[in-house]
């Protein structure tokens, strides 16, 4: 088979596994072209020494989707990718597919791949082409995990449909002016206020969401296993995973928990949006008026936006110290864990990935 390039150097990052397998596609198509093909776990890589400035090479950057669009994870990485003027790259992003009979309705990965291929063109590389393909959803605190058969199906169609777009991209074609594309840059815009606020607030307020339930053991797998060290193992004589700000929601400690322990708190959440919903620039900029004449019609605009953050952030991080002291309590616990609808829906990761799949072997202390 004829192909423009030589070397391909395929980066990921992968909660449950889905980035992954398609990774072993991409390079499963690649050897067949006769690349030299190499997988890097963002997690474990050094890009400074690995990406070559040659004509020859060419980047697969394989990603989730999150909030319609790409992750702070991801984005961070790319950012910080050395410049290139040679290089080509290409970017795939795993959006979240469903099935319901013999339908099978796309997912919206957004601006996830065009934002990815832009941070890419401004630093220098050949950006060759973008696509999302659709594998199962594992985001368990939306909706029912479905079943491993759908899941399967949903896994074949994407496999297809990779192999399709990288077989083109390795016979040196560009990959942009396609239906999918045009989808995605439709929804993009369409959910861009959505996925700005699932950059600066969304994702802090669902890491705040989890909890373990009675039957977590303080094994640390989760913690162990955290690709962006954002669960920590907190109490002496019993402890419990305690999720940071930086946690990414990608599911993976969900998905590998061996007692599946870990929820994502339904009834908490609803207490958490009351806490972080009360008007307390409006309450500030009224009781400062007293002392202040005209502080009061400061309310609606950005300084008052400036000071709900920083009630915000403080009240989340606040009230779920105090929600992770409560769940200590064993009918506490219980309580919130049958009140989440994660107790019954299920976990899913990738049907064949283990952890050591995801090349992720540090160790951290509880």
């Amino acid at each position: 088979m004829m192909n423009s390039f030589k070397n391909c150097l395929i980066y990921y990052w992968s909660g449950t596994g889905n980035s992954y397998r398609i990774s072993t596609w991409v390079e499963k198509i690649a050897k067949e072209y006769g690349l030299c093909c190499q997988l890097k776990s963002v997690d474990k890589c050094n890009p400074a020494k690995e990406i070559k400035n040659e004509k020859e090479n060419i980047l697969g950057i394989i990603f989730p989707t999150h909030g319609f669009t790409a992750p702070w994870h991801i984005l961070k990485f790319v950012w910080q990718l050395p410049r290139n003027k040679s290089a080509h790259v290409f970017c795939i992003a795993a959006r979240a597919g469903l099935k319901f009979g013999s339908v099978f309705p796309p997912g919206i990965s957004g601006s996830a791949t065009f934002i990815i291929a832009f941070i890419l063109l401004i630093k220098g590389y050949h950006v060759r082409g973008a696509m999302s393909v659709d594998m199962p959803s594992n985001w368990f605190s939306l909706h029912p995990i479905q079943k491993q058969q759908t899941h399967e199906a949903i896994i074949n169609r994407g496999e297809e449909k990779t192999n399709r777009f990288v077989a083109n991209i390795f016979r040196g074609w560009l990959a942009w002016l396609t239906w999918n594309n045009l989808y995605e840059l439709s929804w993009g815009i369409l959910l861009s206020p959505i996925s700005v606020a699932y950059l600066f607030v969304g994702r802090f307020f669902l890491a705040k969401l989890f909890f373990a339930n009675n039957d977590c053991d303080g094994c640390a797998v989760c913690a162990n296993h955290c690709s962006v060290d954002a669960i920590h193992m907190w109490g002496k004589e019993n402890p419990k995973p305690f999720w940071r700000y930086n946690c990414e929601s990608c599911m993976r400690c969900a998905a590998f928990c061996p007692k599946d322990a870990i929820e994502a708190g339904h009834s908490w959440g609803l207490i958490l949006y009351y806490i972080t919903a009360i008007p307390a620039a409006t309450y500030l900029l009224s009781w400062l008026d007293g002392y202040i004449p005209g502080m009061r019609n400061l309310d609606g605009t950005l300084f008052s936006e400036v000071l709900y953050l920083i009630y915000l952030y403080p009240s989340m991080f606040l009230s779920y110290r105090v929600f992770h002291l409560l769940t200590q309590i064993p009918a506490v616990n219980w309580f919130f864990a049958h009140t989440t609808f994660t107790h019954y829906w299920g976990r899913y990761r990738e049907p064949n990935i283990k952890l050591r799949d995801l090349r992720l072997i540090k160790k951290i202390p509880k």
